[in-house]
């Protein structure tokens, strides 16, 4: 008789920070004395092995094994070998069981006698939603093959599940060693394979989903191998299924094409000439005689369905270089369809699914009475990379008005997935041809076979930018309803009607909305009853600044200090937390509201313009106010512009998150011609942008001879969790990215530049003080970096802003900062430190038009030695700046006149008169 009744396998492989709490769950089971618990070492360097070994001792029915080199799969298998127990189970070293998990699964297998029991498997710390998930929550179950529970094949781990040993053993069912994926030869194959299957209605083990990208699954598309790897797994799978039950044998195919469907459709990325040839010629020995409506159930959409289209054809190219072979539409039953010339069976795998389409920006085009709408559209699995041979078209239902549509290309889209280049459209309705009531937007194309039409859905930009468009006796409003379907209310103005006013249709729609009680009726109604008194107590005009929320030192502050000194503006106002210590600089001005007070609330129901120098809904929406739901039931109905003043040059490609479509800005400022052009071409800025000069700029005087050295980098958005997070990232999410900052190249070049033997020696040669200013988004990563010497310190936020560090200091030391500009523009000489190249446009930001090297203001070093050379150089020669750099800095600026506040202000000034009319 055995002396156990489950025998549970841990391969651990330095998880030191994560193995004690596995340790102690395992501990906690309910049947603890019951189990054999076998914790295999499979050659760890930290102090995981010690954990175990710890943990053994205290513990009898615990044995530590080592097993160097095969990976998890050979631990594993290290265990099904030395296990003693009839049955088996098994648990990721930085997972955790929870108390009953293994009493839960013992109890099902002795009452059912399954060949494999499954239960509940959650993550933290947010959760998944596995469609297989839906098998649970109807209480314990008992199954005679997976066929009668398809979606379960897809749960391919091994450690939610108890195995029958003498059942895997019988069918030779064993991990794969070396490779990835070695989980799903003994989950999947167990699961196909039994005639007894048993559910447990209970969370039985919780996953961990690491942040800190150390986990094995992390960058699944972009290791090489693992396209390798699982095309391993496909085979062995395919080959072990010969034999099964037609239906089982369909459950099998599913998991076949919908596991491998993301390396399908990336590997000619990756992949070229012979080694793309056999992992298609290997692929179609898989999957060529797999029923399409298997592919159709078991694929994302078109676009990972062109491969498996490829294998079922035969056509090596299709699967090589799709956007060489699919640039002509075709219709076919009223869908758009990739190809044309298909038999009926396989027809169904080139439907373009999705077909969509997103308004992003709706705006008049000023003096011409028209509408300018664009937004984005998708034809699922064609390649965006060239404009389609086909008409597009948007239709206004309703108006019966169908005008024809312009494709363009988008940076912003091409950055998010090169394929997608050319997925931008616009097109123009003019205003009078708008007939009264609410239209339904749509997007059309028409090709050979016919015409293909989706409804229009709205984007975030659109809701950003959604507010009342009046022309004539007509308002127009971009809109919503249902499930995000994008909408044109069309409106007459207020009328007088025997003598009375009649309100117009806008206020009527508020009332309807507060009798409703619909999200923001609160709001709404206040906006009402509070409209008429808005000019005796708020002003006329309500200009409402701000920047992040507890900071007063950038364009937001400058340009709000000059609206109030020059001429008191009464109706602006200044939005920060109470608490903040910058609340200083606005002594004296007036008008300063606490963020979130009720102050704060009122003036957001009457705002003619938000301005700030960063993100507005982020920043300068009222503690409470979900944005989503603000956006779509009150944005609108405000109606107040968006300016955004910028925090720095836009040197670098930002489409991503600043493309005009995206944010809803109705004003942008820029500091050059350059600048102007980039943000108006590349970033849909066309007649939105003010070459201005930054208000900021107006105080940057230089104040040098304080013989300091400023070494301000800035941040890496892979390297922290940025402020403006939605949830703050999570505790799990900050300690991920404070191990990625640990270990990462960034802190090593700080800490080696702030250290160095040759910068500290020169500093007291020539008698400076080195400054490091971390950047906002990195001050919690950095404060032990910088030495304790007298001539090395770190800044403080609190005390000096950032403007007034820059404009004192004799050098400046940068890698990629914006704020170069700002110290070019001083005229103070500067070093770029451009340590991690790759790193940084590959994970960051990406190239824009602006090259260091070639249009830079100092000299671009790459490593520390380069860097402390430049330094020492330039403390050795007073700190002068070359000819050359100082030619460059004078070519770029538009200005240097110390108004661009008032340029800026007067630009906005514009911008209000404009939309009155």
């Amino acid at each position: 008789m055995n002396a156990y009744d489950v025998t549970l396998v841990v391969p651990v492989y330095n998880v030191e920070q994560y193995l004690q709490e596995c340790l102690d769950s395992i501990a906690a089971q309910t049947v603890f004395e019951r189990c054999e618990v076998l914790l295999v070492d499979n050659g760890s360097t930290d102090g995981s092995y010690r954990l175990c070994a710890e943990f053994a001792r205290r513990h009898t029915n615990t044995t530590v094994l080592v097993r160097r080199g095969g990976g998890a799969g050979a631990a594993r298998n290290l265990g099904m070998d030395r296990a003693t127990s009839a049955r088996i189970t098994f648990c990721d070293s930085d997972d955790v069981l929870p108390p009953a998990a293994l009493e839960h699964l013992l109890a099902a297998a002795t009452r059912t006698g399954a060949q494999v029991v499954v239960g509940m498997m959650e993550t933290f710390p947010k959760p998944t939603n596995w469609a297989w998930k839906g098998y649970f929550g109807k209480g314990d179950q008992t199954f005679g093959s997976v066929a009668e529970l398809p979606e379960l094949v897809h749960s391919a781990s091994a450690c939610n599940k108890l195995f029958d040993l003498a059942y895997l053993r019988s069918h030779g069912i064993r991990f794969a060693e070396g490779v990835h994926f070695e989980d799903a030869y003994v989950g999947v194959a167990a699961l196909v394979l039994a005639t007894r299957l048993a559910l447990v209605d209970q969370c039985v083990y919780q996953y961990r989903k690491r942040a800190a990208g150390n986990s094995t699954m992390d960058a699944i598309w972009t290791r090489r191998q693992n396209y390798w790897d699982h095309l391993r797994l496909v085979e062995h799978l395919h080959r072990m299924g010969a034999g099964l039950p037609d239906l089982s044998r369909a459950v099998l195919d599913l998991f076949l094409v919908r596991s491998y469907q993301g390396f399908a459709l990336r590997a000619p990325d990756l992949f070229h000439g012979a080694e793309l040839e056999d992992i298609y010629s290997r692929c179609r020995a898989v999957y060529r005689d797999v029923e399409p409506d298997l592919v159709l159930r078991a694929t994302a959409d078109a676009r990972h369905r062109v491969a498996y289209l490829a294998f079922a054809t035969g056509d090596f190219g299709l699967f090589a270089d799709r956007a060489a072979r699919l640039h002509k539409l075709s219709v076919r039953d009223g869908g758009a369809c990739l190809l044309g010339d298909l038999p009926d069976r396989l027809a169904p795998l080139a439907r373009a699914t999705p077909f969509t389409a997103h308004l992003e920006h709706v705006r008049e085009v000023p003096g011409t009475g028209t509408l300018r709408l664009s937004g984005r559209f998708d034809v699922g699995g064609m390649p965006m990379v060239r404009p389609l041979d086909a008409h597009l078209s948007l239709r206004v239902r309703g108006s019966r008005l169908s005008v024809p549509a312009t494709q363009v290309r988008r940076r912003d889209m091409r950055n998010t997935r090169p394929d997608t280049e050319w997925g931008g459209f616009t097109a123009e309705l003019p205003i009078d041809a708008l007939r009264q009531g609410v239209h339904d937007l749509e997007f059309a194309v028409d090709a050979e076979g016919g015409q293909a039409v989706t409804p229009c859905l709205v984007a975030a930009g659109y809701l950003r930018g959604a507010r009342v468009v009046e022309h004539g006796g007509t308002r127009v409003v971009a809109h919503w309803k249902g499930r995000n379907r994008a909408i044109l209310m069309v409106l007459g103005t207020a009328r007088r009607l025997g003598g009375r006013t009649v309100l117009g249709g806008l206020v009527a729609k508020d009332a309807k909305h507060v009798l409703r009680r619909r999200p923001f009726w609160k709001q709404r109604l206040l906006r009402l009853l509070t409209k008429p008194l808005k000019p005796l107590f708020l002003g006329r005009d309500i200009w409402l600044f701000g920047e992040r929320g507890d900071t007063a030192q950038d364009n937001g502050w400058h340009l709000f200090r000059h609206v109030r000194t020059s001429g008191g503006r009464r109706g602006a106002y200044y939005v920060i937390r109470a608490g903040s210590p910058d609340r200083v600089h606005l002594a004296g001005l007036g008008h300063v509201v606490a963020h979130s007070s009720w102050k704060h609330k009122l003036l957001m129901l009457h705002a003619t313009a938000l301005i700030n120098a960063y993100d507005i809904d982020t920043y300068m929406l009222p503690d409470g106010w979900d944005r989503t739901r603000y956006l779509k039931h009150l944005s609108w109905r405000v109606g107040a512009r968006r300016i955004f003043l910028q925090h720095g040059v836009t040197d670098k490609d930002v489409s991503k998150g600043l493309h005009r479509n995206r944010t809803g800005v109705d004003l942008i400022l820029a500091v050059s011609r350059d600048e102007g052009r980039f943000l108006s071409e590349e970033l849909g800025y066309e007649g939105q942008v003010e070459v201005s000069g930054f208000p900021r700029f107006d105080a940057l005087t230089p104040a040098r001879g304080s013989r300091t050295i400023l070494f301000m980098p800035t941040w890496r958005a892979y390297l922290t969790v940025a402020s403006y997070s939605r949830d703050g990232g999570g505790r799990e999410a900050r300690q991920a990215a404070r191990d990625r900052f640990l270990a990462s190249g960034y802190r090593e070049f700080m800490v080696r530049f702030l250290n160095d033997p040759a910068l500290l020696a020169a500093l007291d040669r020539y008698d400076y003080t080195l400054e490091f200013l971390p950047h906002y988004e990195m001050r919690a990563m950095v404060g032990d970096m910088a030495p304790d010497r007298k001539r090395v310190r770190i800044v403080d936020q609190n005390e000096i802003s950032v403007q007034e560090a820059m404009r004192r200091c004799d050098l400046f030391v940068t890698d990629w900062s914006s704020t170069a500009f700002d110290v070019a523009y001083l005229g103070t000489p500067l070093v770029y430190a451009q340590f991690d190249a790759d790193e940084y446009w590959d994970g960051h930001y990406q190239k824009g038009y602006f090259d260091a090297r070639r249009d830079g203001f100092g000299p671009v070093c790459e490593t520390v030695e380069e860097t402390v050379a430049e330094v020492v150089r330039y403390m050795r020669e007073g700190c002068a700046r070359e000819p050359e750099y100082l030619r460059r800095a004078e070519d770029f600026f538009e200005y240097r006149d110390q108004q661009n506040s008032v340029r800026a202000s007067e630009a906005i000034d514009s911008l209000i008169r404009g939309s009155k009319h």
